[in-house]
């Protein structure tokens, strides 16, 4: 009966904190499983904010890129830009405001567009045209205008055509319409058609969707919210349960659940449930504990005698084998053994971590250098006070063909091996250094020197020594740039500042070679100084004078005897196909055809294929002969040709007369002056005004660089007999005045 009795005080005294702690636990799993469903609602949430701002991204690209496409293609457009008698302005603005109007119907999320010109300051919309006085978006263009940063899709505003009618909210893109007077052609997206898309693609009721802007202000949202003409209104204050920014815009679109008082004060309870659900569980724990120790002490005096006689058998299982007591113990042992043996190739892992993640703060120089002994000794060199250290950093050159090439396992491999070589030839120098790609396509080696003196050399012999290996056993080449060498270890981000700066120059300098701070002590090209050649060189060759290539000849010298980083080269390369492509667009359409056919495209993307100006020039050359080529045998099939080139004869031989005009050349070979104006444009692309204009002002500038004529007798050599004629037309055609032009010549010669 005892033996029952205290059975039951056993069963009782647990049972009931058992099924206490297993309700609880089964509660706690399930807010567990809630919680789960809520992070499953924040992954969808962040999907569905995904693919919103992916397809918002997607909308605003392709009205970006119907606009660039517009005005590079659209005649109408840039017709309205261009220099045009006032008898024909009326009919060019009437076409391009037709064009804009099309533009709209293309594109249902284009609010309005419109177009200025600086020349005069008039806007044209699809239904207006005005001065800037009078316009009601006036203040955006002023502060556009003059703007110097990349113009991209700016934030919610509210546009007005006309001050004091109508309007509404829109994000608008700016691109510059003609580069040479920073005319702008303006594009409104309303915000509106983006709160429509917003909303047709999320219908649920629940949640709010927003498309703000990086100043956290609202652009666009599931229901419009804000009064039409605020700047943009205060976002959802609802629960936020996906952030998402685009690269494109700099917009972020945010998804949640609205505010609700009942499901805060549901969630409210969940962290209360969960409290106390931790409580109790707690409290049972001290319950078990106390039951347990009570129970426990009947059997006190009984522990210390097995504890007493486990000893004595622990002796005895040392000297008996065979005896498989302790069988667990020797496993959880072996186990633990096991995993401390884990543990130790987990660590050597992370060393090779902790190597890298020290030697790119050294190079970038972010936060403190730490302890420099403990540092060196990690990346396997000396911490020596009178050591140096310099920064060599190799560039796989022509790294997209080296990647089309390759597949992701060889090019590891072949990385490999490069870093494998640089040690052994550094081996055999008896150099220390230290090596990692520091991106997919540049290494960075830290190399350790006993002395300043002869520092270079020896950094210039070693990178030597492993491009010629690369180029003799390799199918690719690597440039280096040598950074500088210090003593100190906290100038290193100096020396691979100087080393990454070192390779810029290997579009000018070339590939395959070994880049140091001497190599750049040369004259440093400045774009915007060729920004004359090219416009001559665009003449000449839009209007079929061989002379082209002799000016593109000229042209490459100029650059190639300067120093130009590849960012210049980018922006002097891109002033040359815009001022090509403008000039293809003179010409009829049969040669335009011939042109985006055959260049237009393939131009666009040399820079992309080649990295060095040599391989640069040679694709350019031969792509603008083909096209040449082929306009010149479509011109020479036209009757007029041979007649247009005698009258382009004619005209080089009596640029200096004064009486030279249309009329007197039409009168010396026998034709009627409108015809022979029509076929000299069709010809060459150009006016014949504006052409006789072309060839005096070029001859001016040279008489003005060769000789030391005074501006009057200048303008009298190239057939002006009013100075201040010469004076405008000068400027005009080159933006400056002749004496301005003159002052400047010792610097742009």
């Amino acid at each position: 009966m005892k033996k029952t009795n205290g059975f039951q005080r056993l069963l009782l005294s647990y049972l009931p904190v058992f099924f206490l702690i297993v309700a609880t636990l089964l509660f706690l799993a399930y807010l567990s499983l809630n919680e789960m469903s809520t992070r499953s609602a924040m992954k969808a949430n962040t999907l569905l904010s995904h693919t919103i701002s992916q397809t918002i991204d997607g909308v605003l690209r392709g009205v970006d890129e119907m606009i660039s496409g517009e005005l590079r293609d659209n005649e109408k457009l840039t017709q309205f830009f261009a220099d045009i008698p006032a008898s024909e302005r009326r009919q060019v603005d009437y076409e391009a405001a037709a064009a804009l109007g099309a533009i709209i119907r293309k594109q249902p999320l284009v609010h309005s567009i419109y177009l200025y010109r600086t020349k005069d300051a008039t806007v044209l919309t699809p239904s207006s045209i005005s001065g800037l006085n009078a316009f009601g978006d006036k203040e955006f263009i002023g502060s556009r205008i003059s703007s110097l940063r990349p113009f991209h899709w700016e934030n919610k505003r509210f546009y007005q055509e006309s001050p004091g009618f109508g309007g509404a909210d829109v994000v608008s893109l700016v691109r510059i319409a003609d580069l040479s007077d920073r005319s702008l052609l303006v594009v409104h997206v309303s915000t509106a058609k983006l709160s429509e898309m917003i909303g047709s693609m999320s219908e649920s009721k629940l949640n709010f969707v927003e498309l703000i802007d990086e100043s956290g202000k609202l652009i666009a949202s599931k229901a419009s919210t804000g009064p039409s003409g605020q700047e943009g209104a205060v976002p959802d204050s609802g629960k936020e349960l996906a952030h998402i920014r685009s690269d494109y815009t700099g917009w972020s679109v945010r998804v949640g659940i609205y505010k609700s008082s009942i499901l805060d004060w549901v969630s409210s309870l969940f962290y209360v449930w969960i409290t106390l659900g931790f409580i109790v569980v707690a409290l049972g724990a001290v319950w078990f504990v106390l039951v347990t120790r009570r129970h426990y002490r009947p059997i006190l005096t009984w522990a210390s005698r097995i504890e007493a006689y486990a000893r004595l058998k622990s002796r005895k299982l040392q000297l008996d084998e065979r005896k498989d007591e302790f069988k667990y113990i020797e496993n959880a042992i072996d186990q633990l053994l096991d995993e401390h043996s884990m543990l130790q190739v987990k660590d050597e892992e992370n060393i090779v971590y902790r190597r890298r993640h020290v030697f790119l703060h050294l190079l970038e120089g972010e936060g403190g250098m730490g302890d420099k002994l403990q540092n060196m000794e990690l990346l396997g060199l000396s911490g020596d006070d009178s050591t140096c250290m310099t920064v060599m950093l190799f560039e796989i050159d022509q790294f997209q063909e080296f990647t089309a090439k390759y597949n992701r396992r060889d090019q590891q491999l072949l990385k490999q091996v490069i870093g494998n070589v640089l040690r052994e030839i550094a081996g055999d120098m008896r150099l220390a250094l230290y090596g990692e790609w520091v991106n997919p396509h540049r290494f960075a080696v830290l190399l350790q020197l006993a002395g300043k003196e002869g520092a270079e050399e020896t950094a210039v012999s070693l990178s030597d020594k492993l491009r010629e290996w690369i180029g003799d056993n390799m199918s690719f080449t690597v440039t280096a740039g040598i950074g500088g060498v210090y003593p100190e270890l906290a100038r290193l981000p100096e020396s691979f500042r100087l080393a990454s700066r070192l390779l810029g120059y290997k579009s000018s300098l070339g590939a395959n070679r070994i880049i140091v701070e001497a190599d750049t002590q040369v004259p440093h090209g400045e774009t915007f100084k060729q920004l004359e050649e090219i416009r001559l060189l665009c003449q000449s060759f839009r209007a079929g004078d061989p002379a082209w290539e002799e000016r593109l000849h000229s042209f490459y010298r100029s650059i190639r005897n300067s120093l130009f980083t590849r960012d210049d080269l980018y922006n002097v390369f891109t002033m040359l196909t815009v001022h090509l492509h403008r000039e293809m667009m003179e010409l009829p359409a049969e040669f335009q055809d011939i042109w985006n056919s055959s260049a237009a495209l393939r131009i666009d993307r040399i820079m992309e294929r080649h990295e060095t100006l040599d391989a640069i020039y040679g694709e350019l050359d031969a792509l603008l002969v083909e096209a040449f080529e082929e306009m010149r045998r479509l011109r020479e099939k036209k009757s007029s040709h041979h007649m247009l080139q005698n009258i382009k004869q004619y005209i080089a031989e009596q640029y200096g007369n004064p009486e030279l005009s249309l009329a007197s050349v039409s009168e010396q070979f026998g034709y009627n002056a409108s015809y022979l104006s029509r076929i000299f444009k069709e010809e060459f692309g150009v006016k014949f005004i504006d052409y006789v204009t072309q060839i005096r002002i070029e001859k001016a500038t040279r008489l003005l660089k060769e000789t030391e004529d005074a501006v009057q007798h200048v303008a009298e050599e190239v057939g002006y007999t009013n100075a201040l004629s010469f004076i405008r037309a000068f400027k005009k055609q080159t933006g400056t005045t002749p004496g301005s032009y003159r002052k400047e010549l010792p610097e742009t010669i």
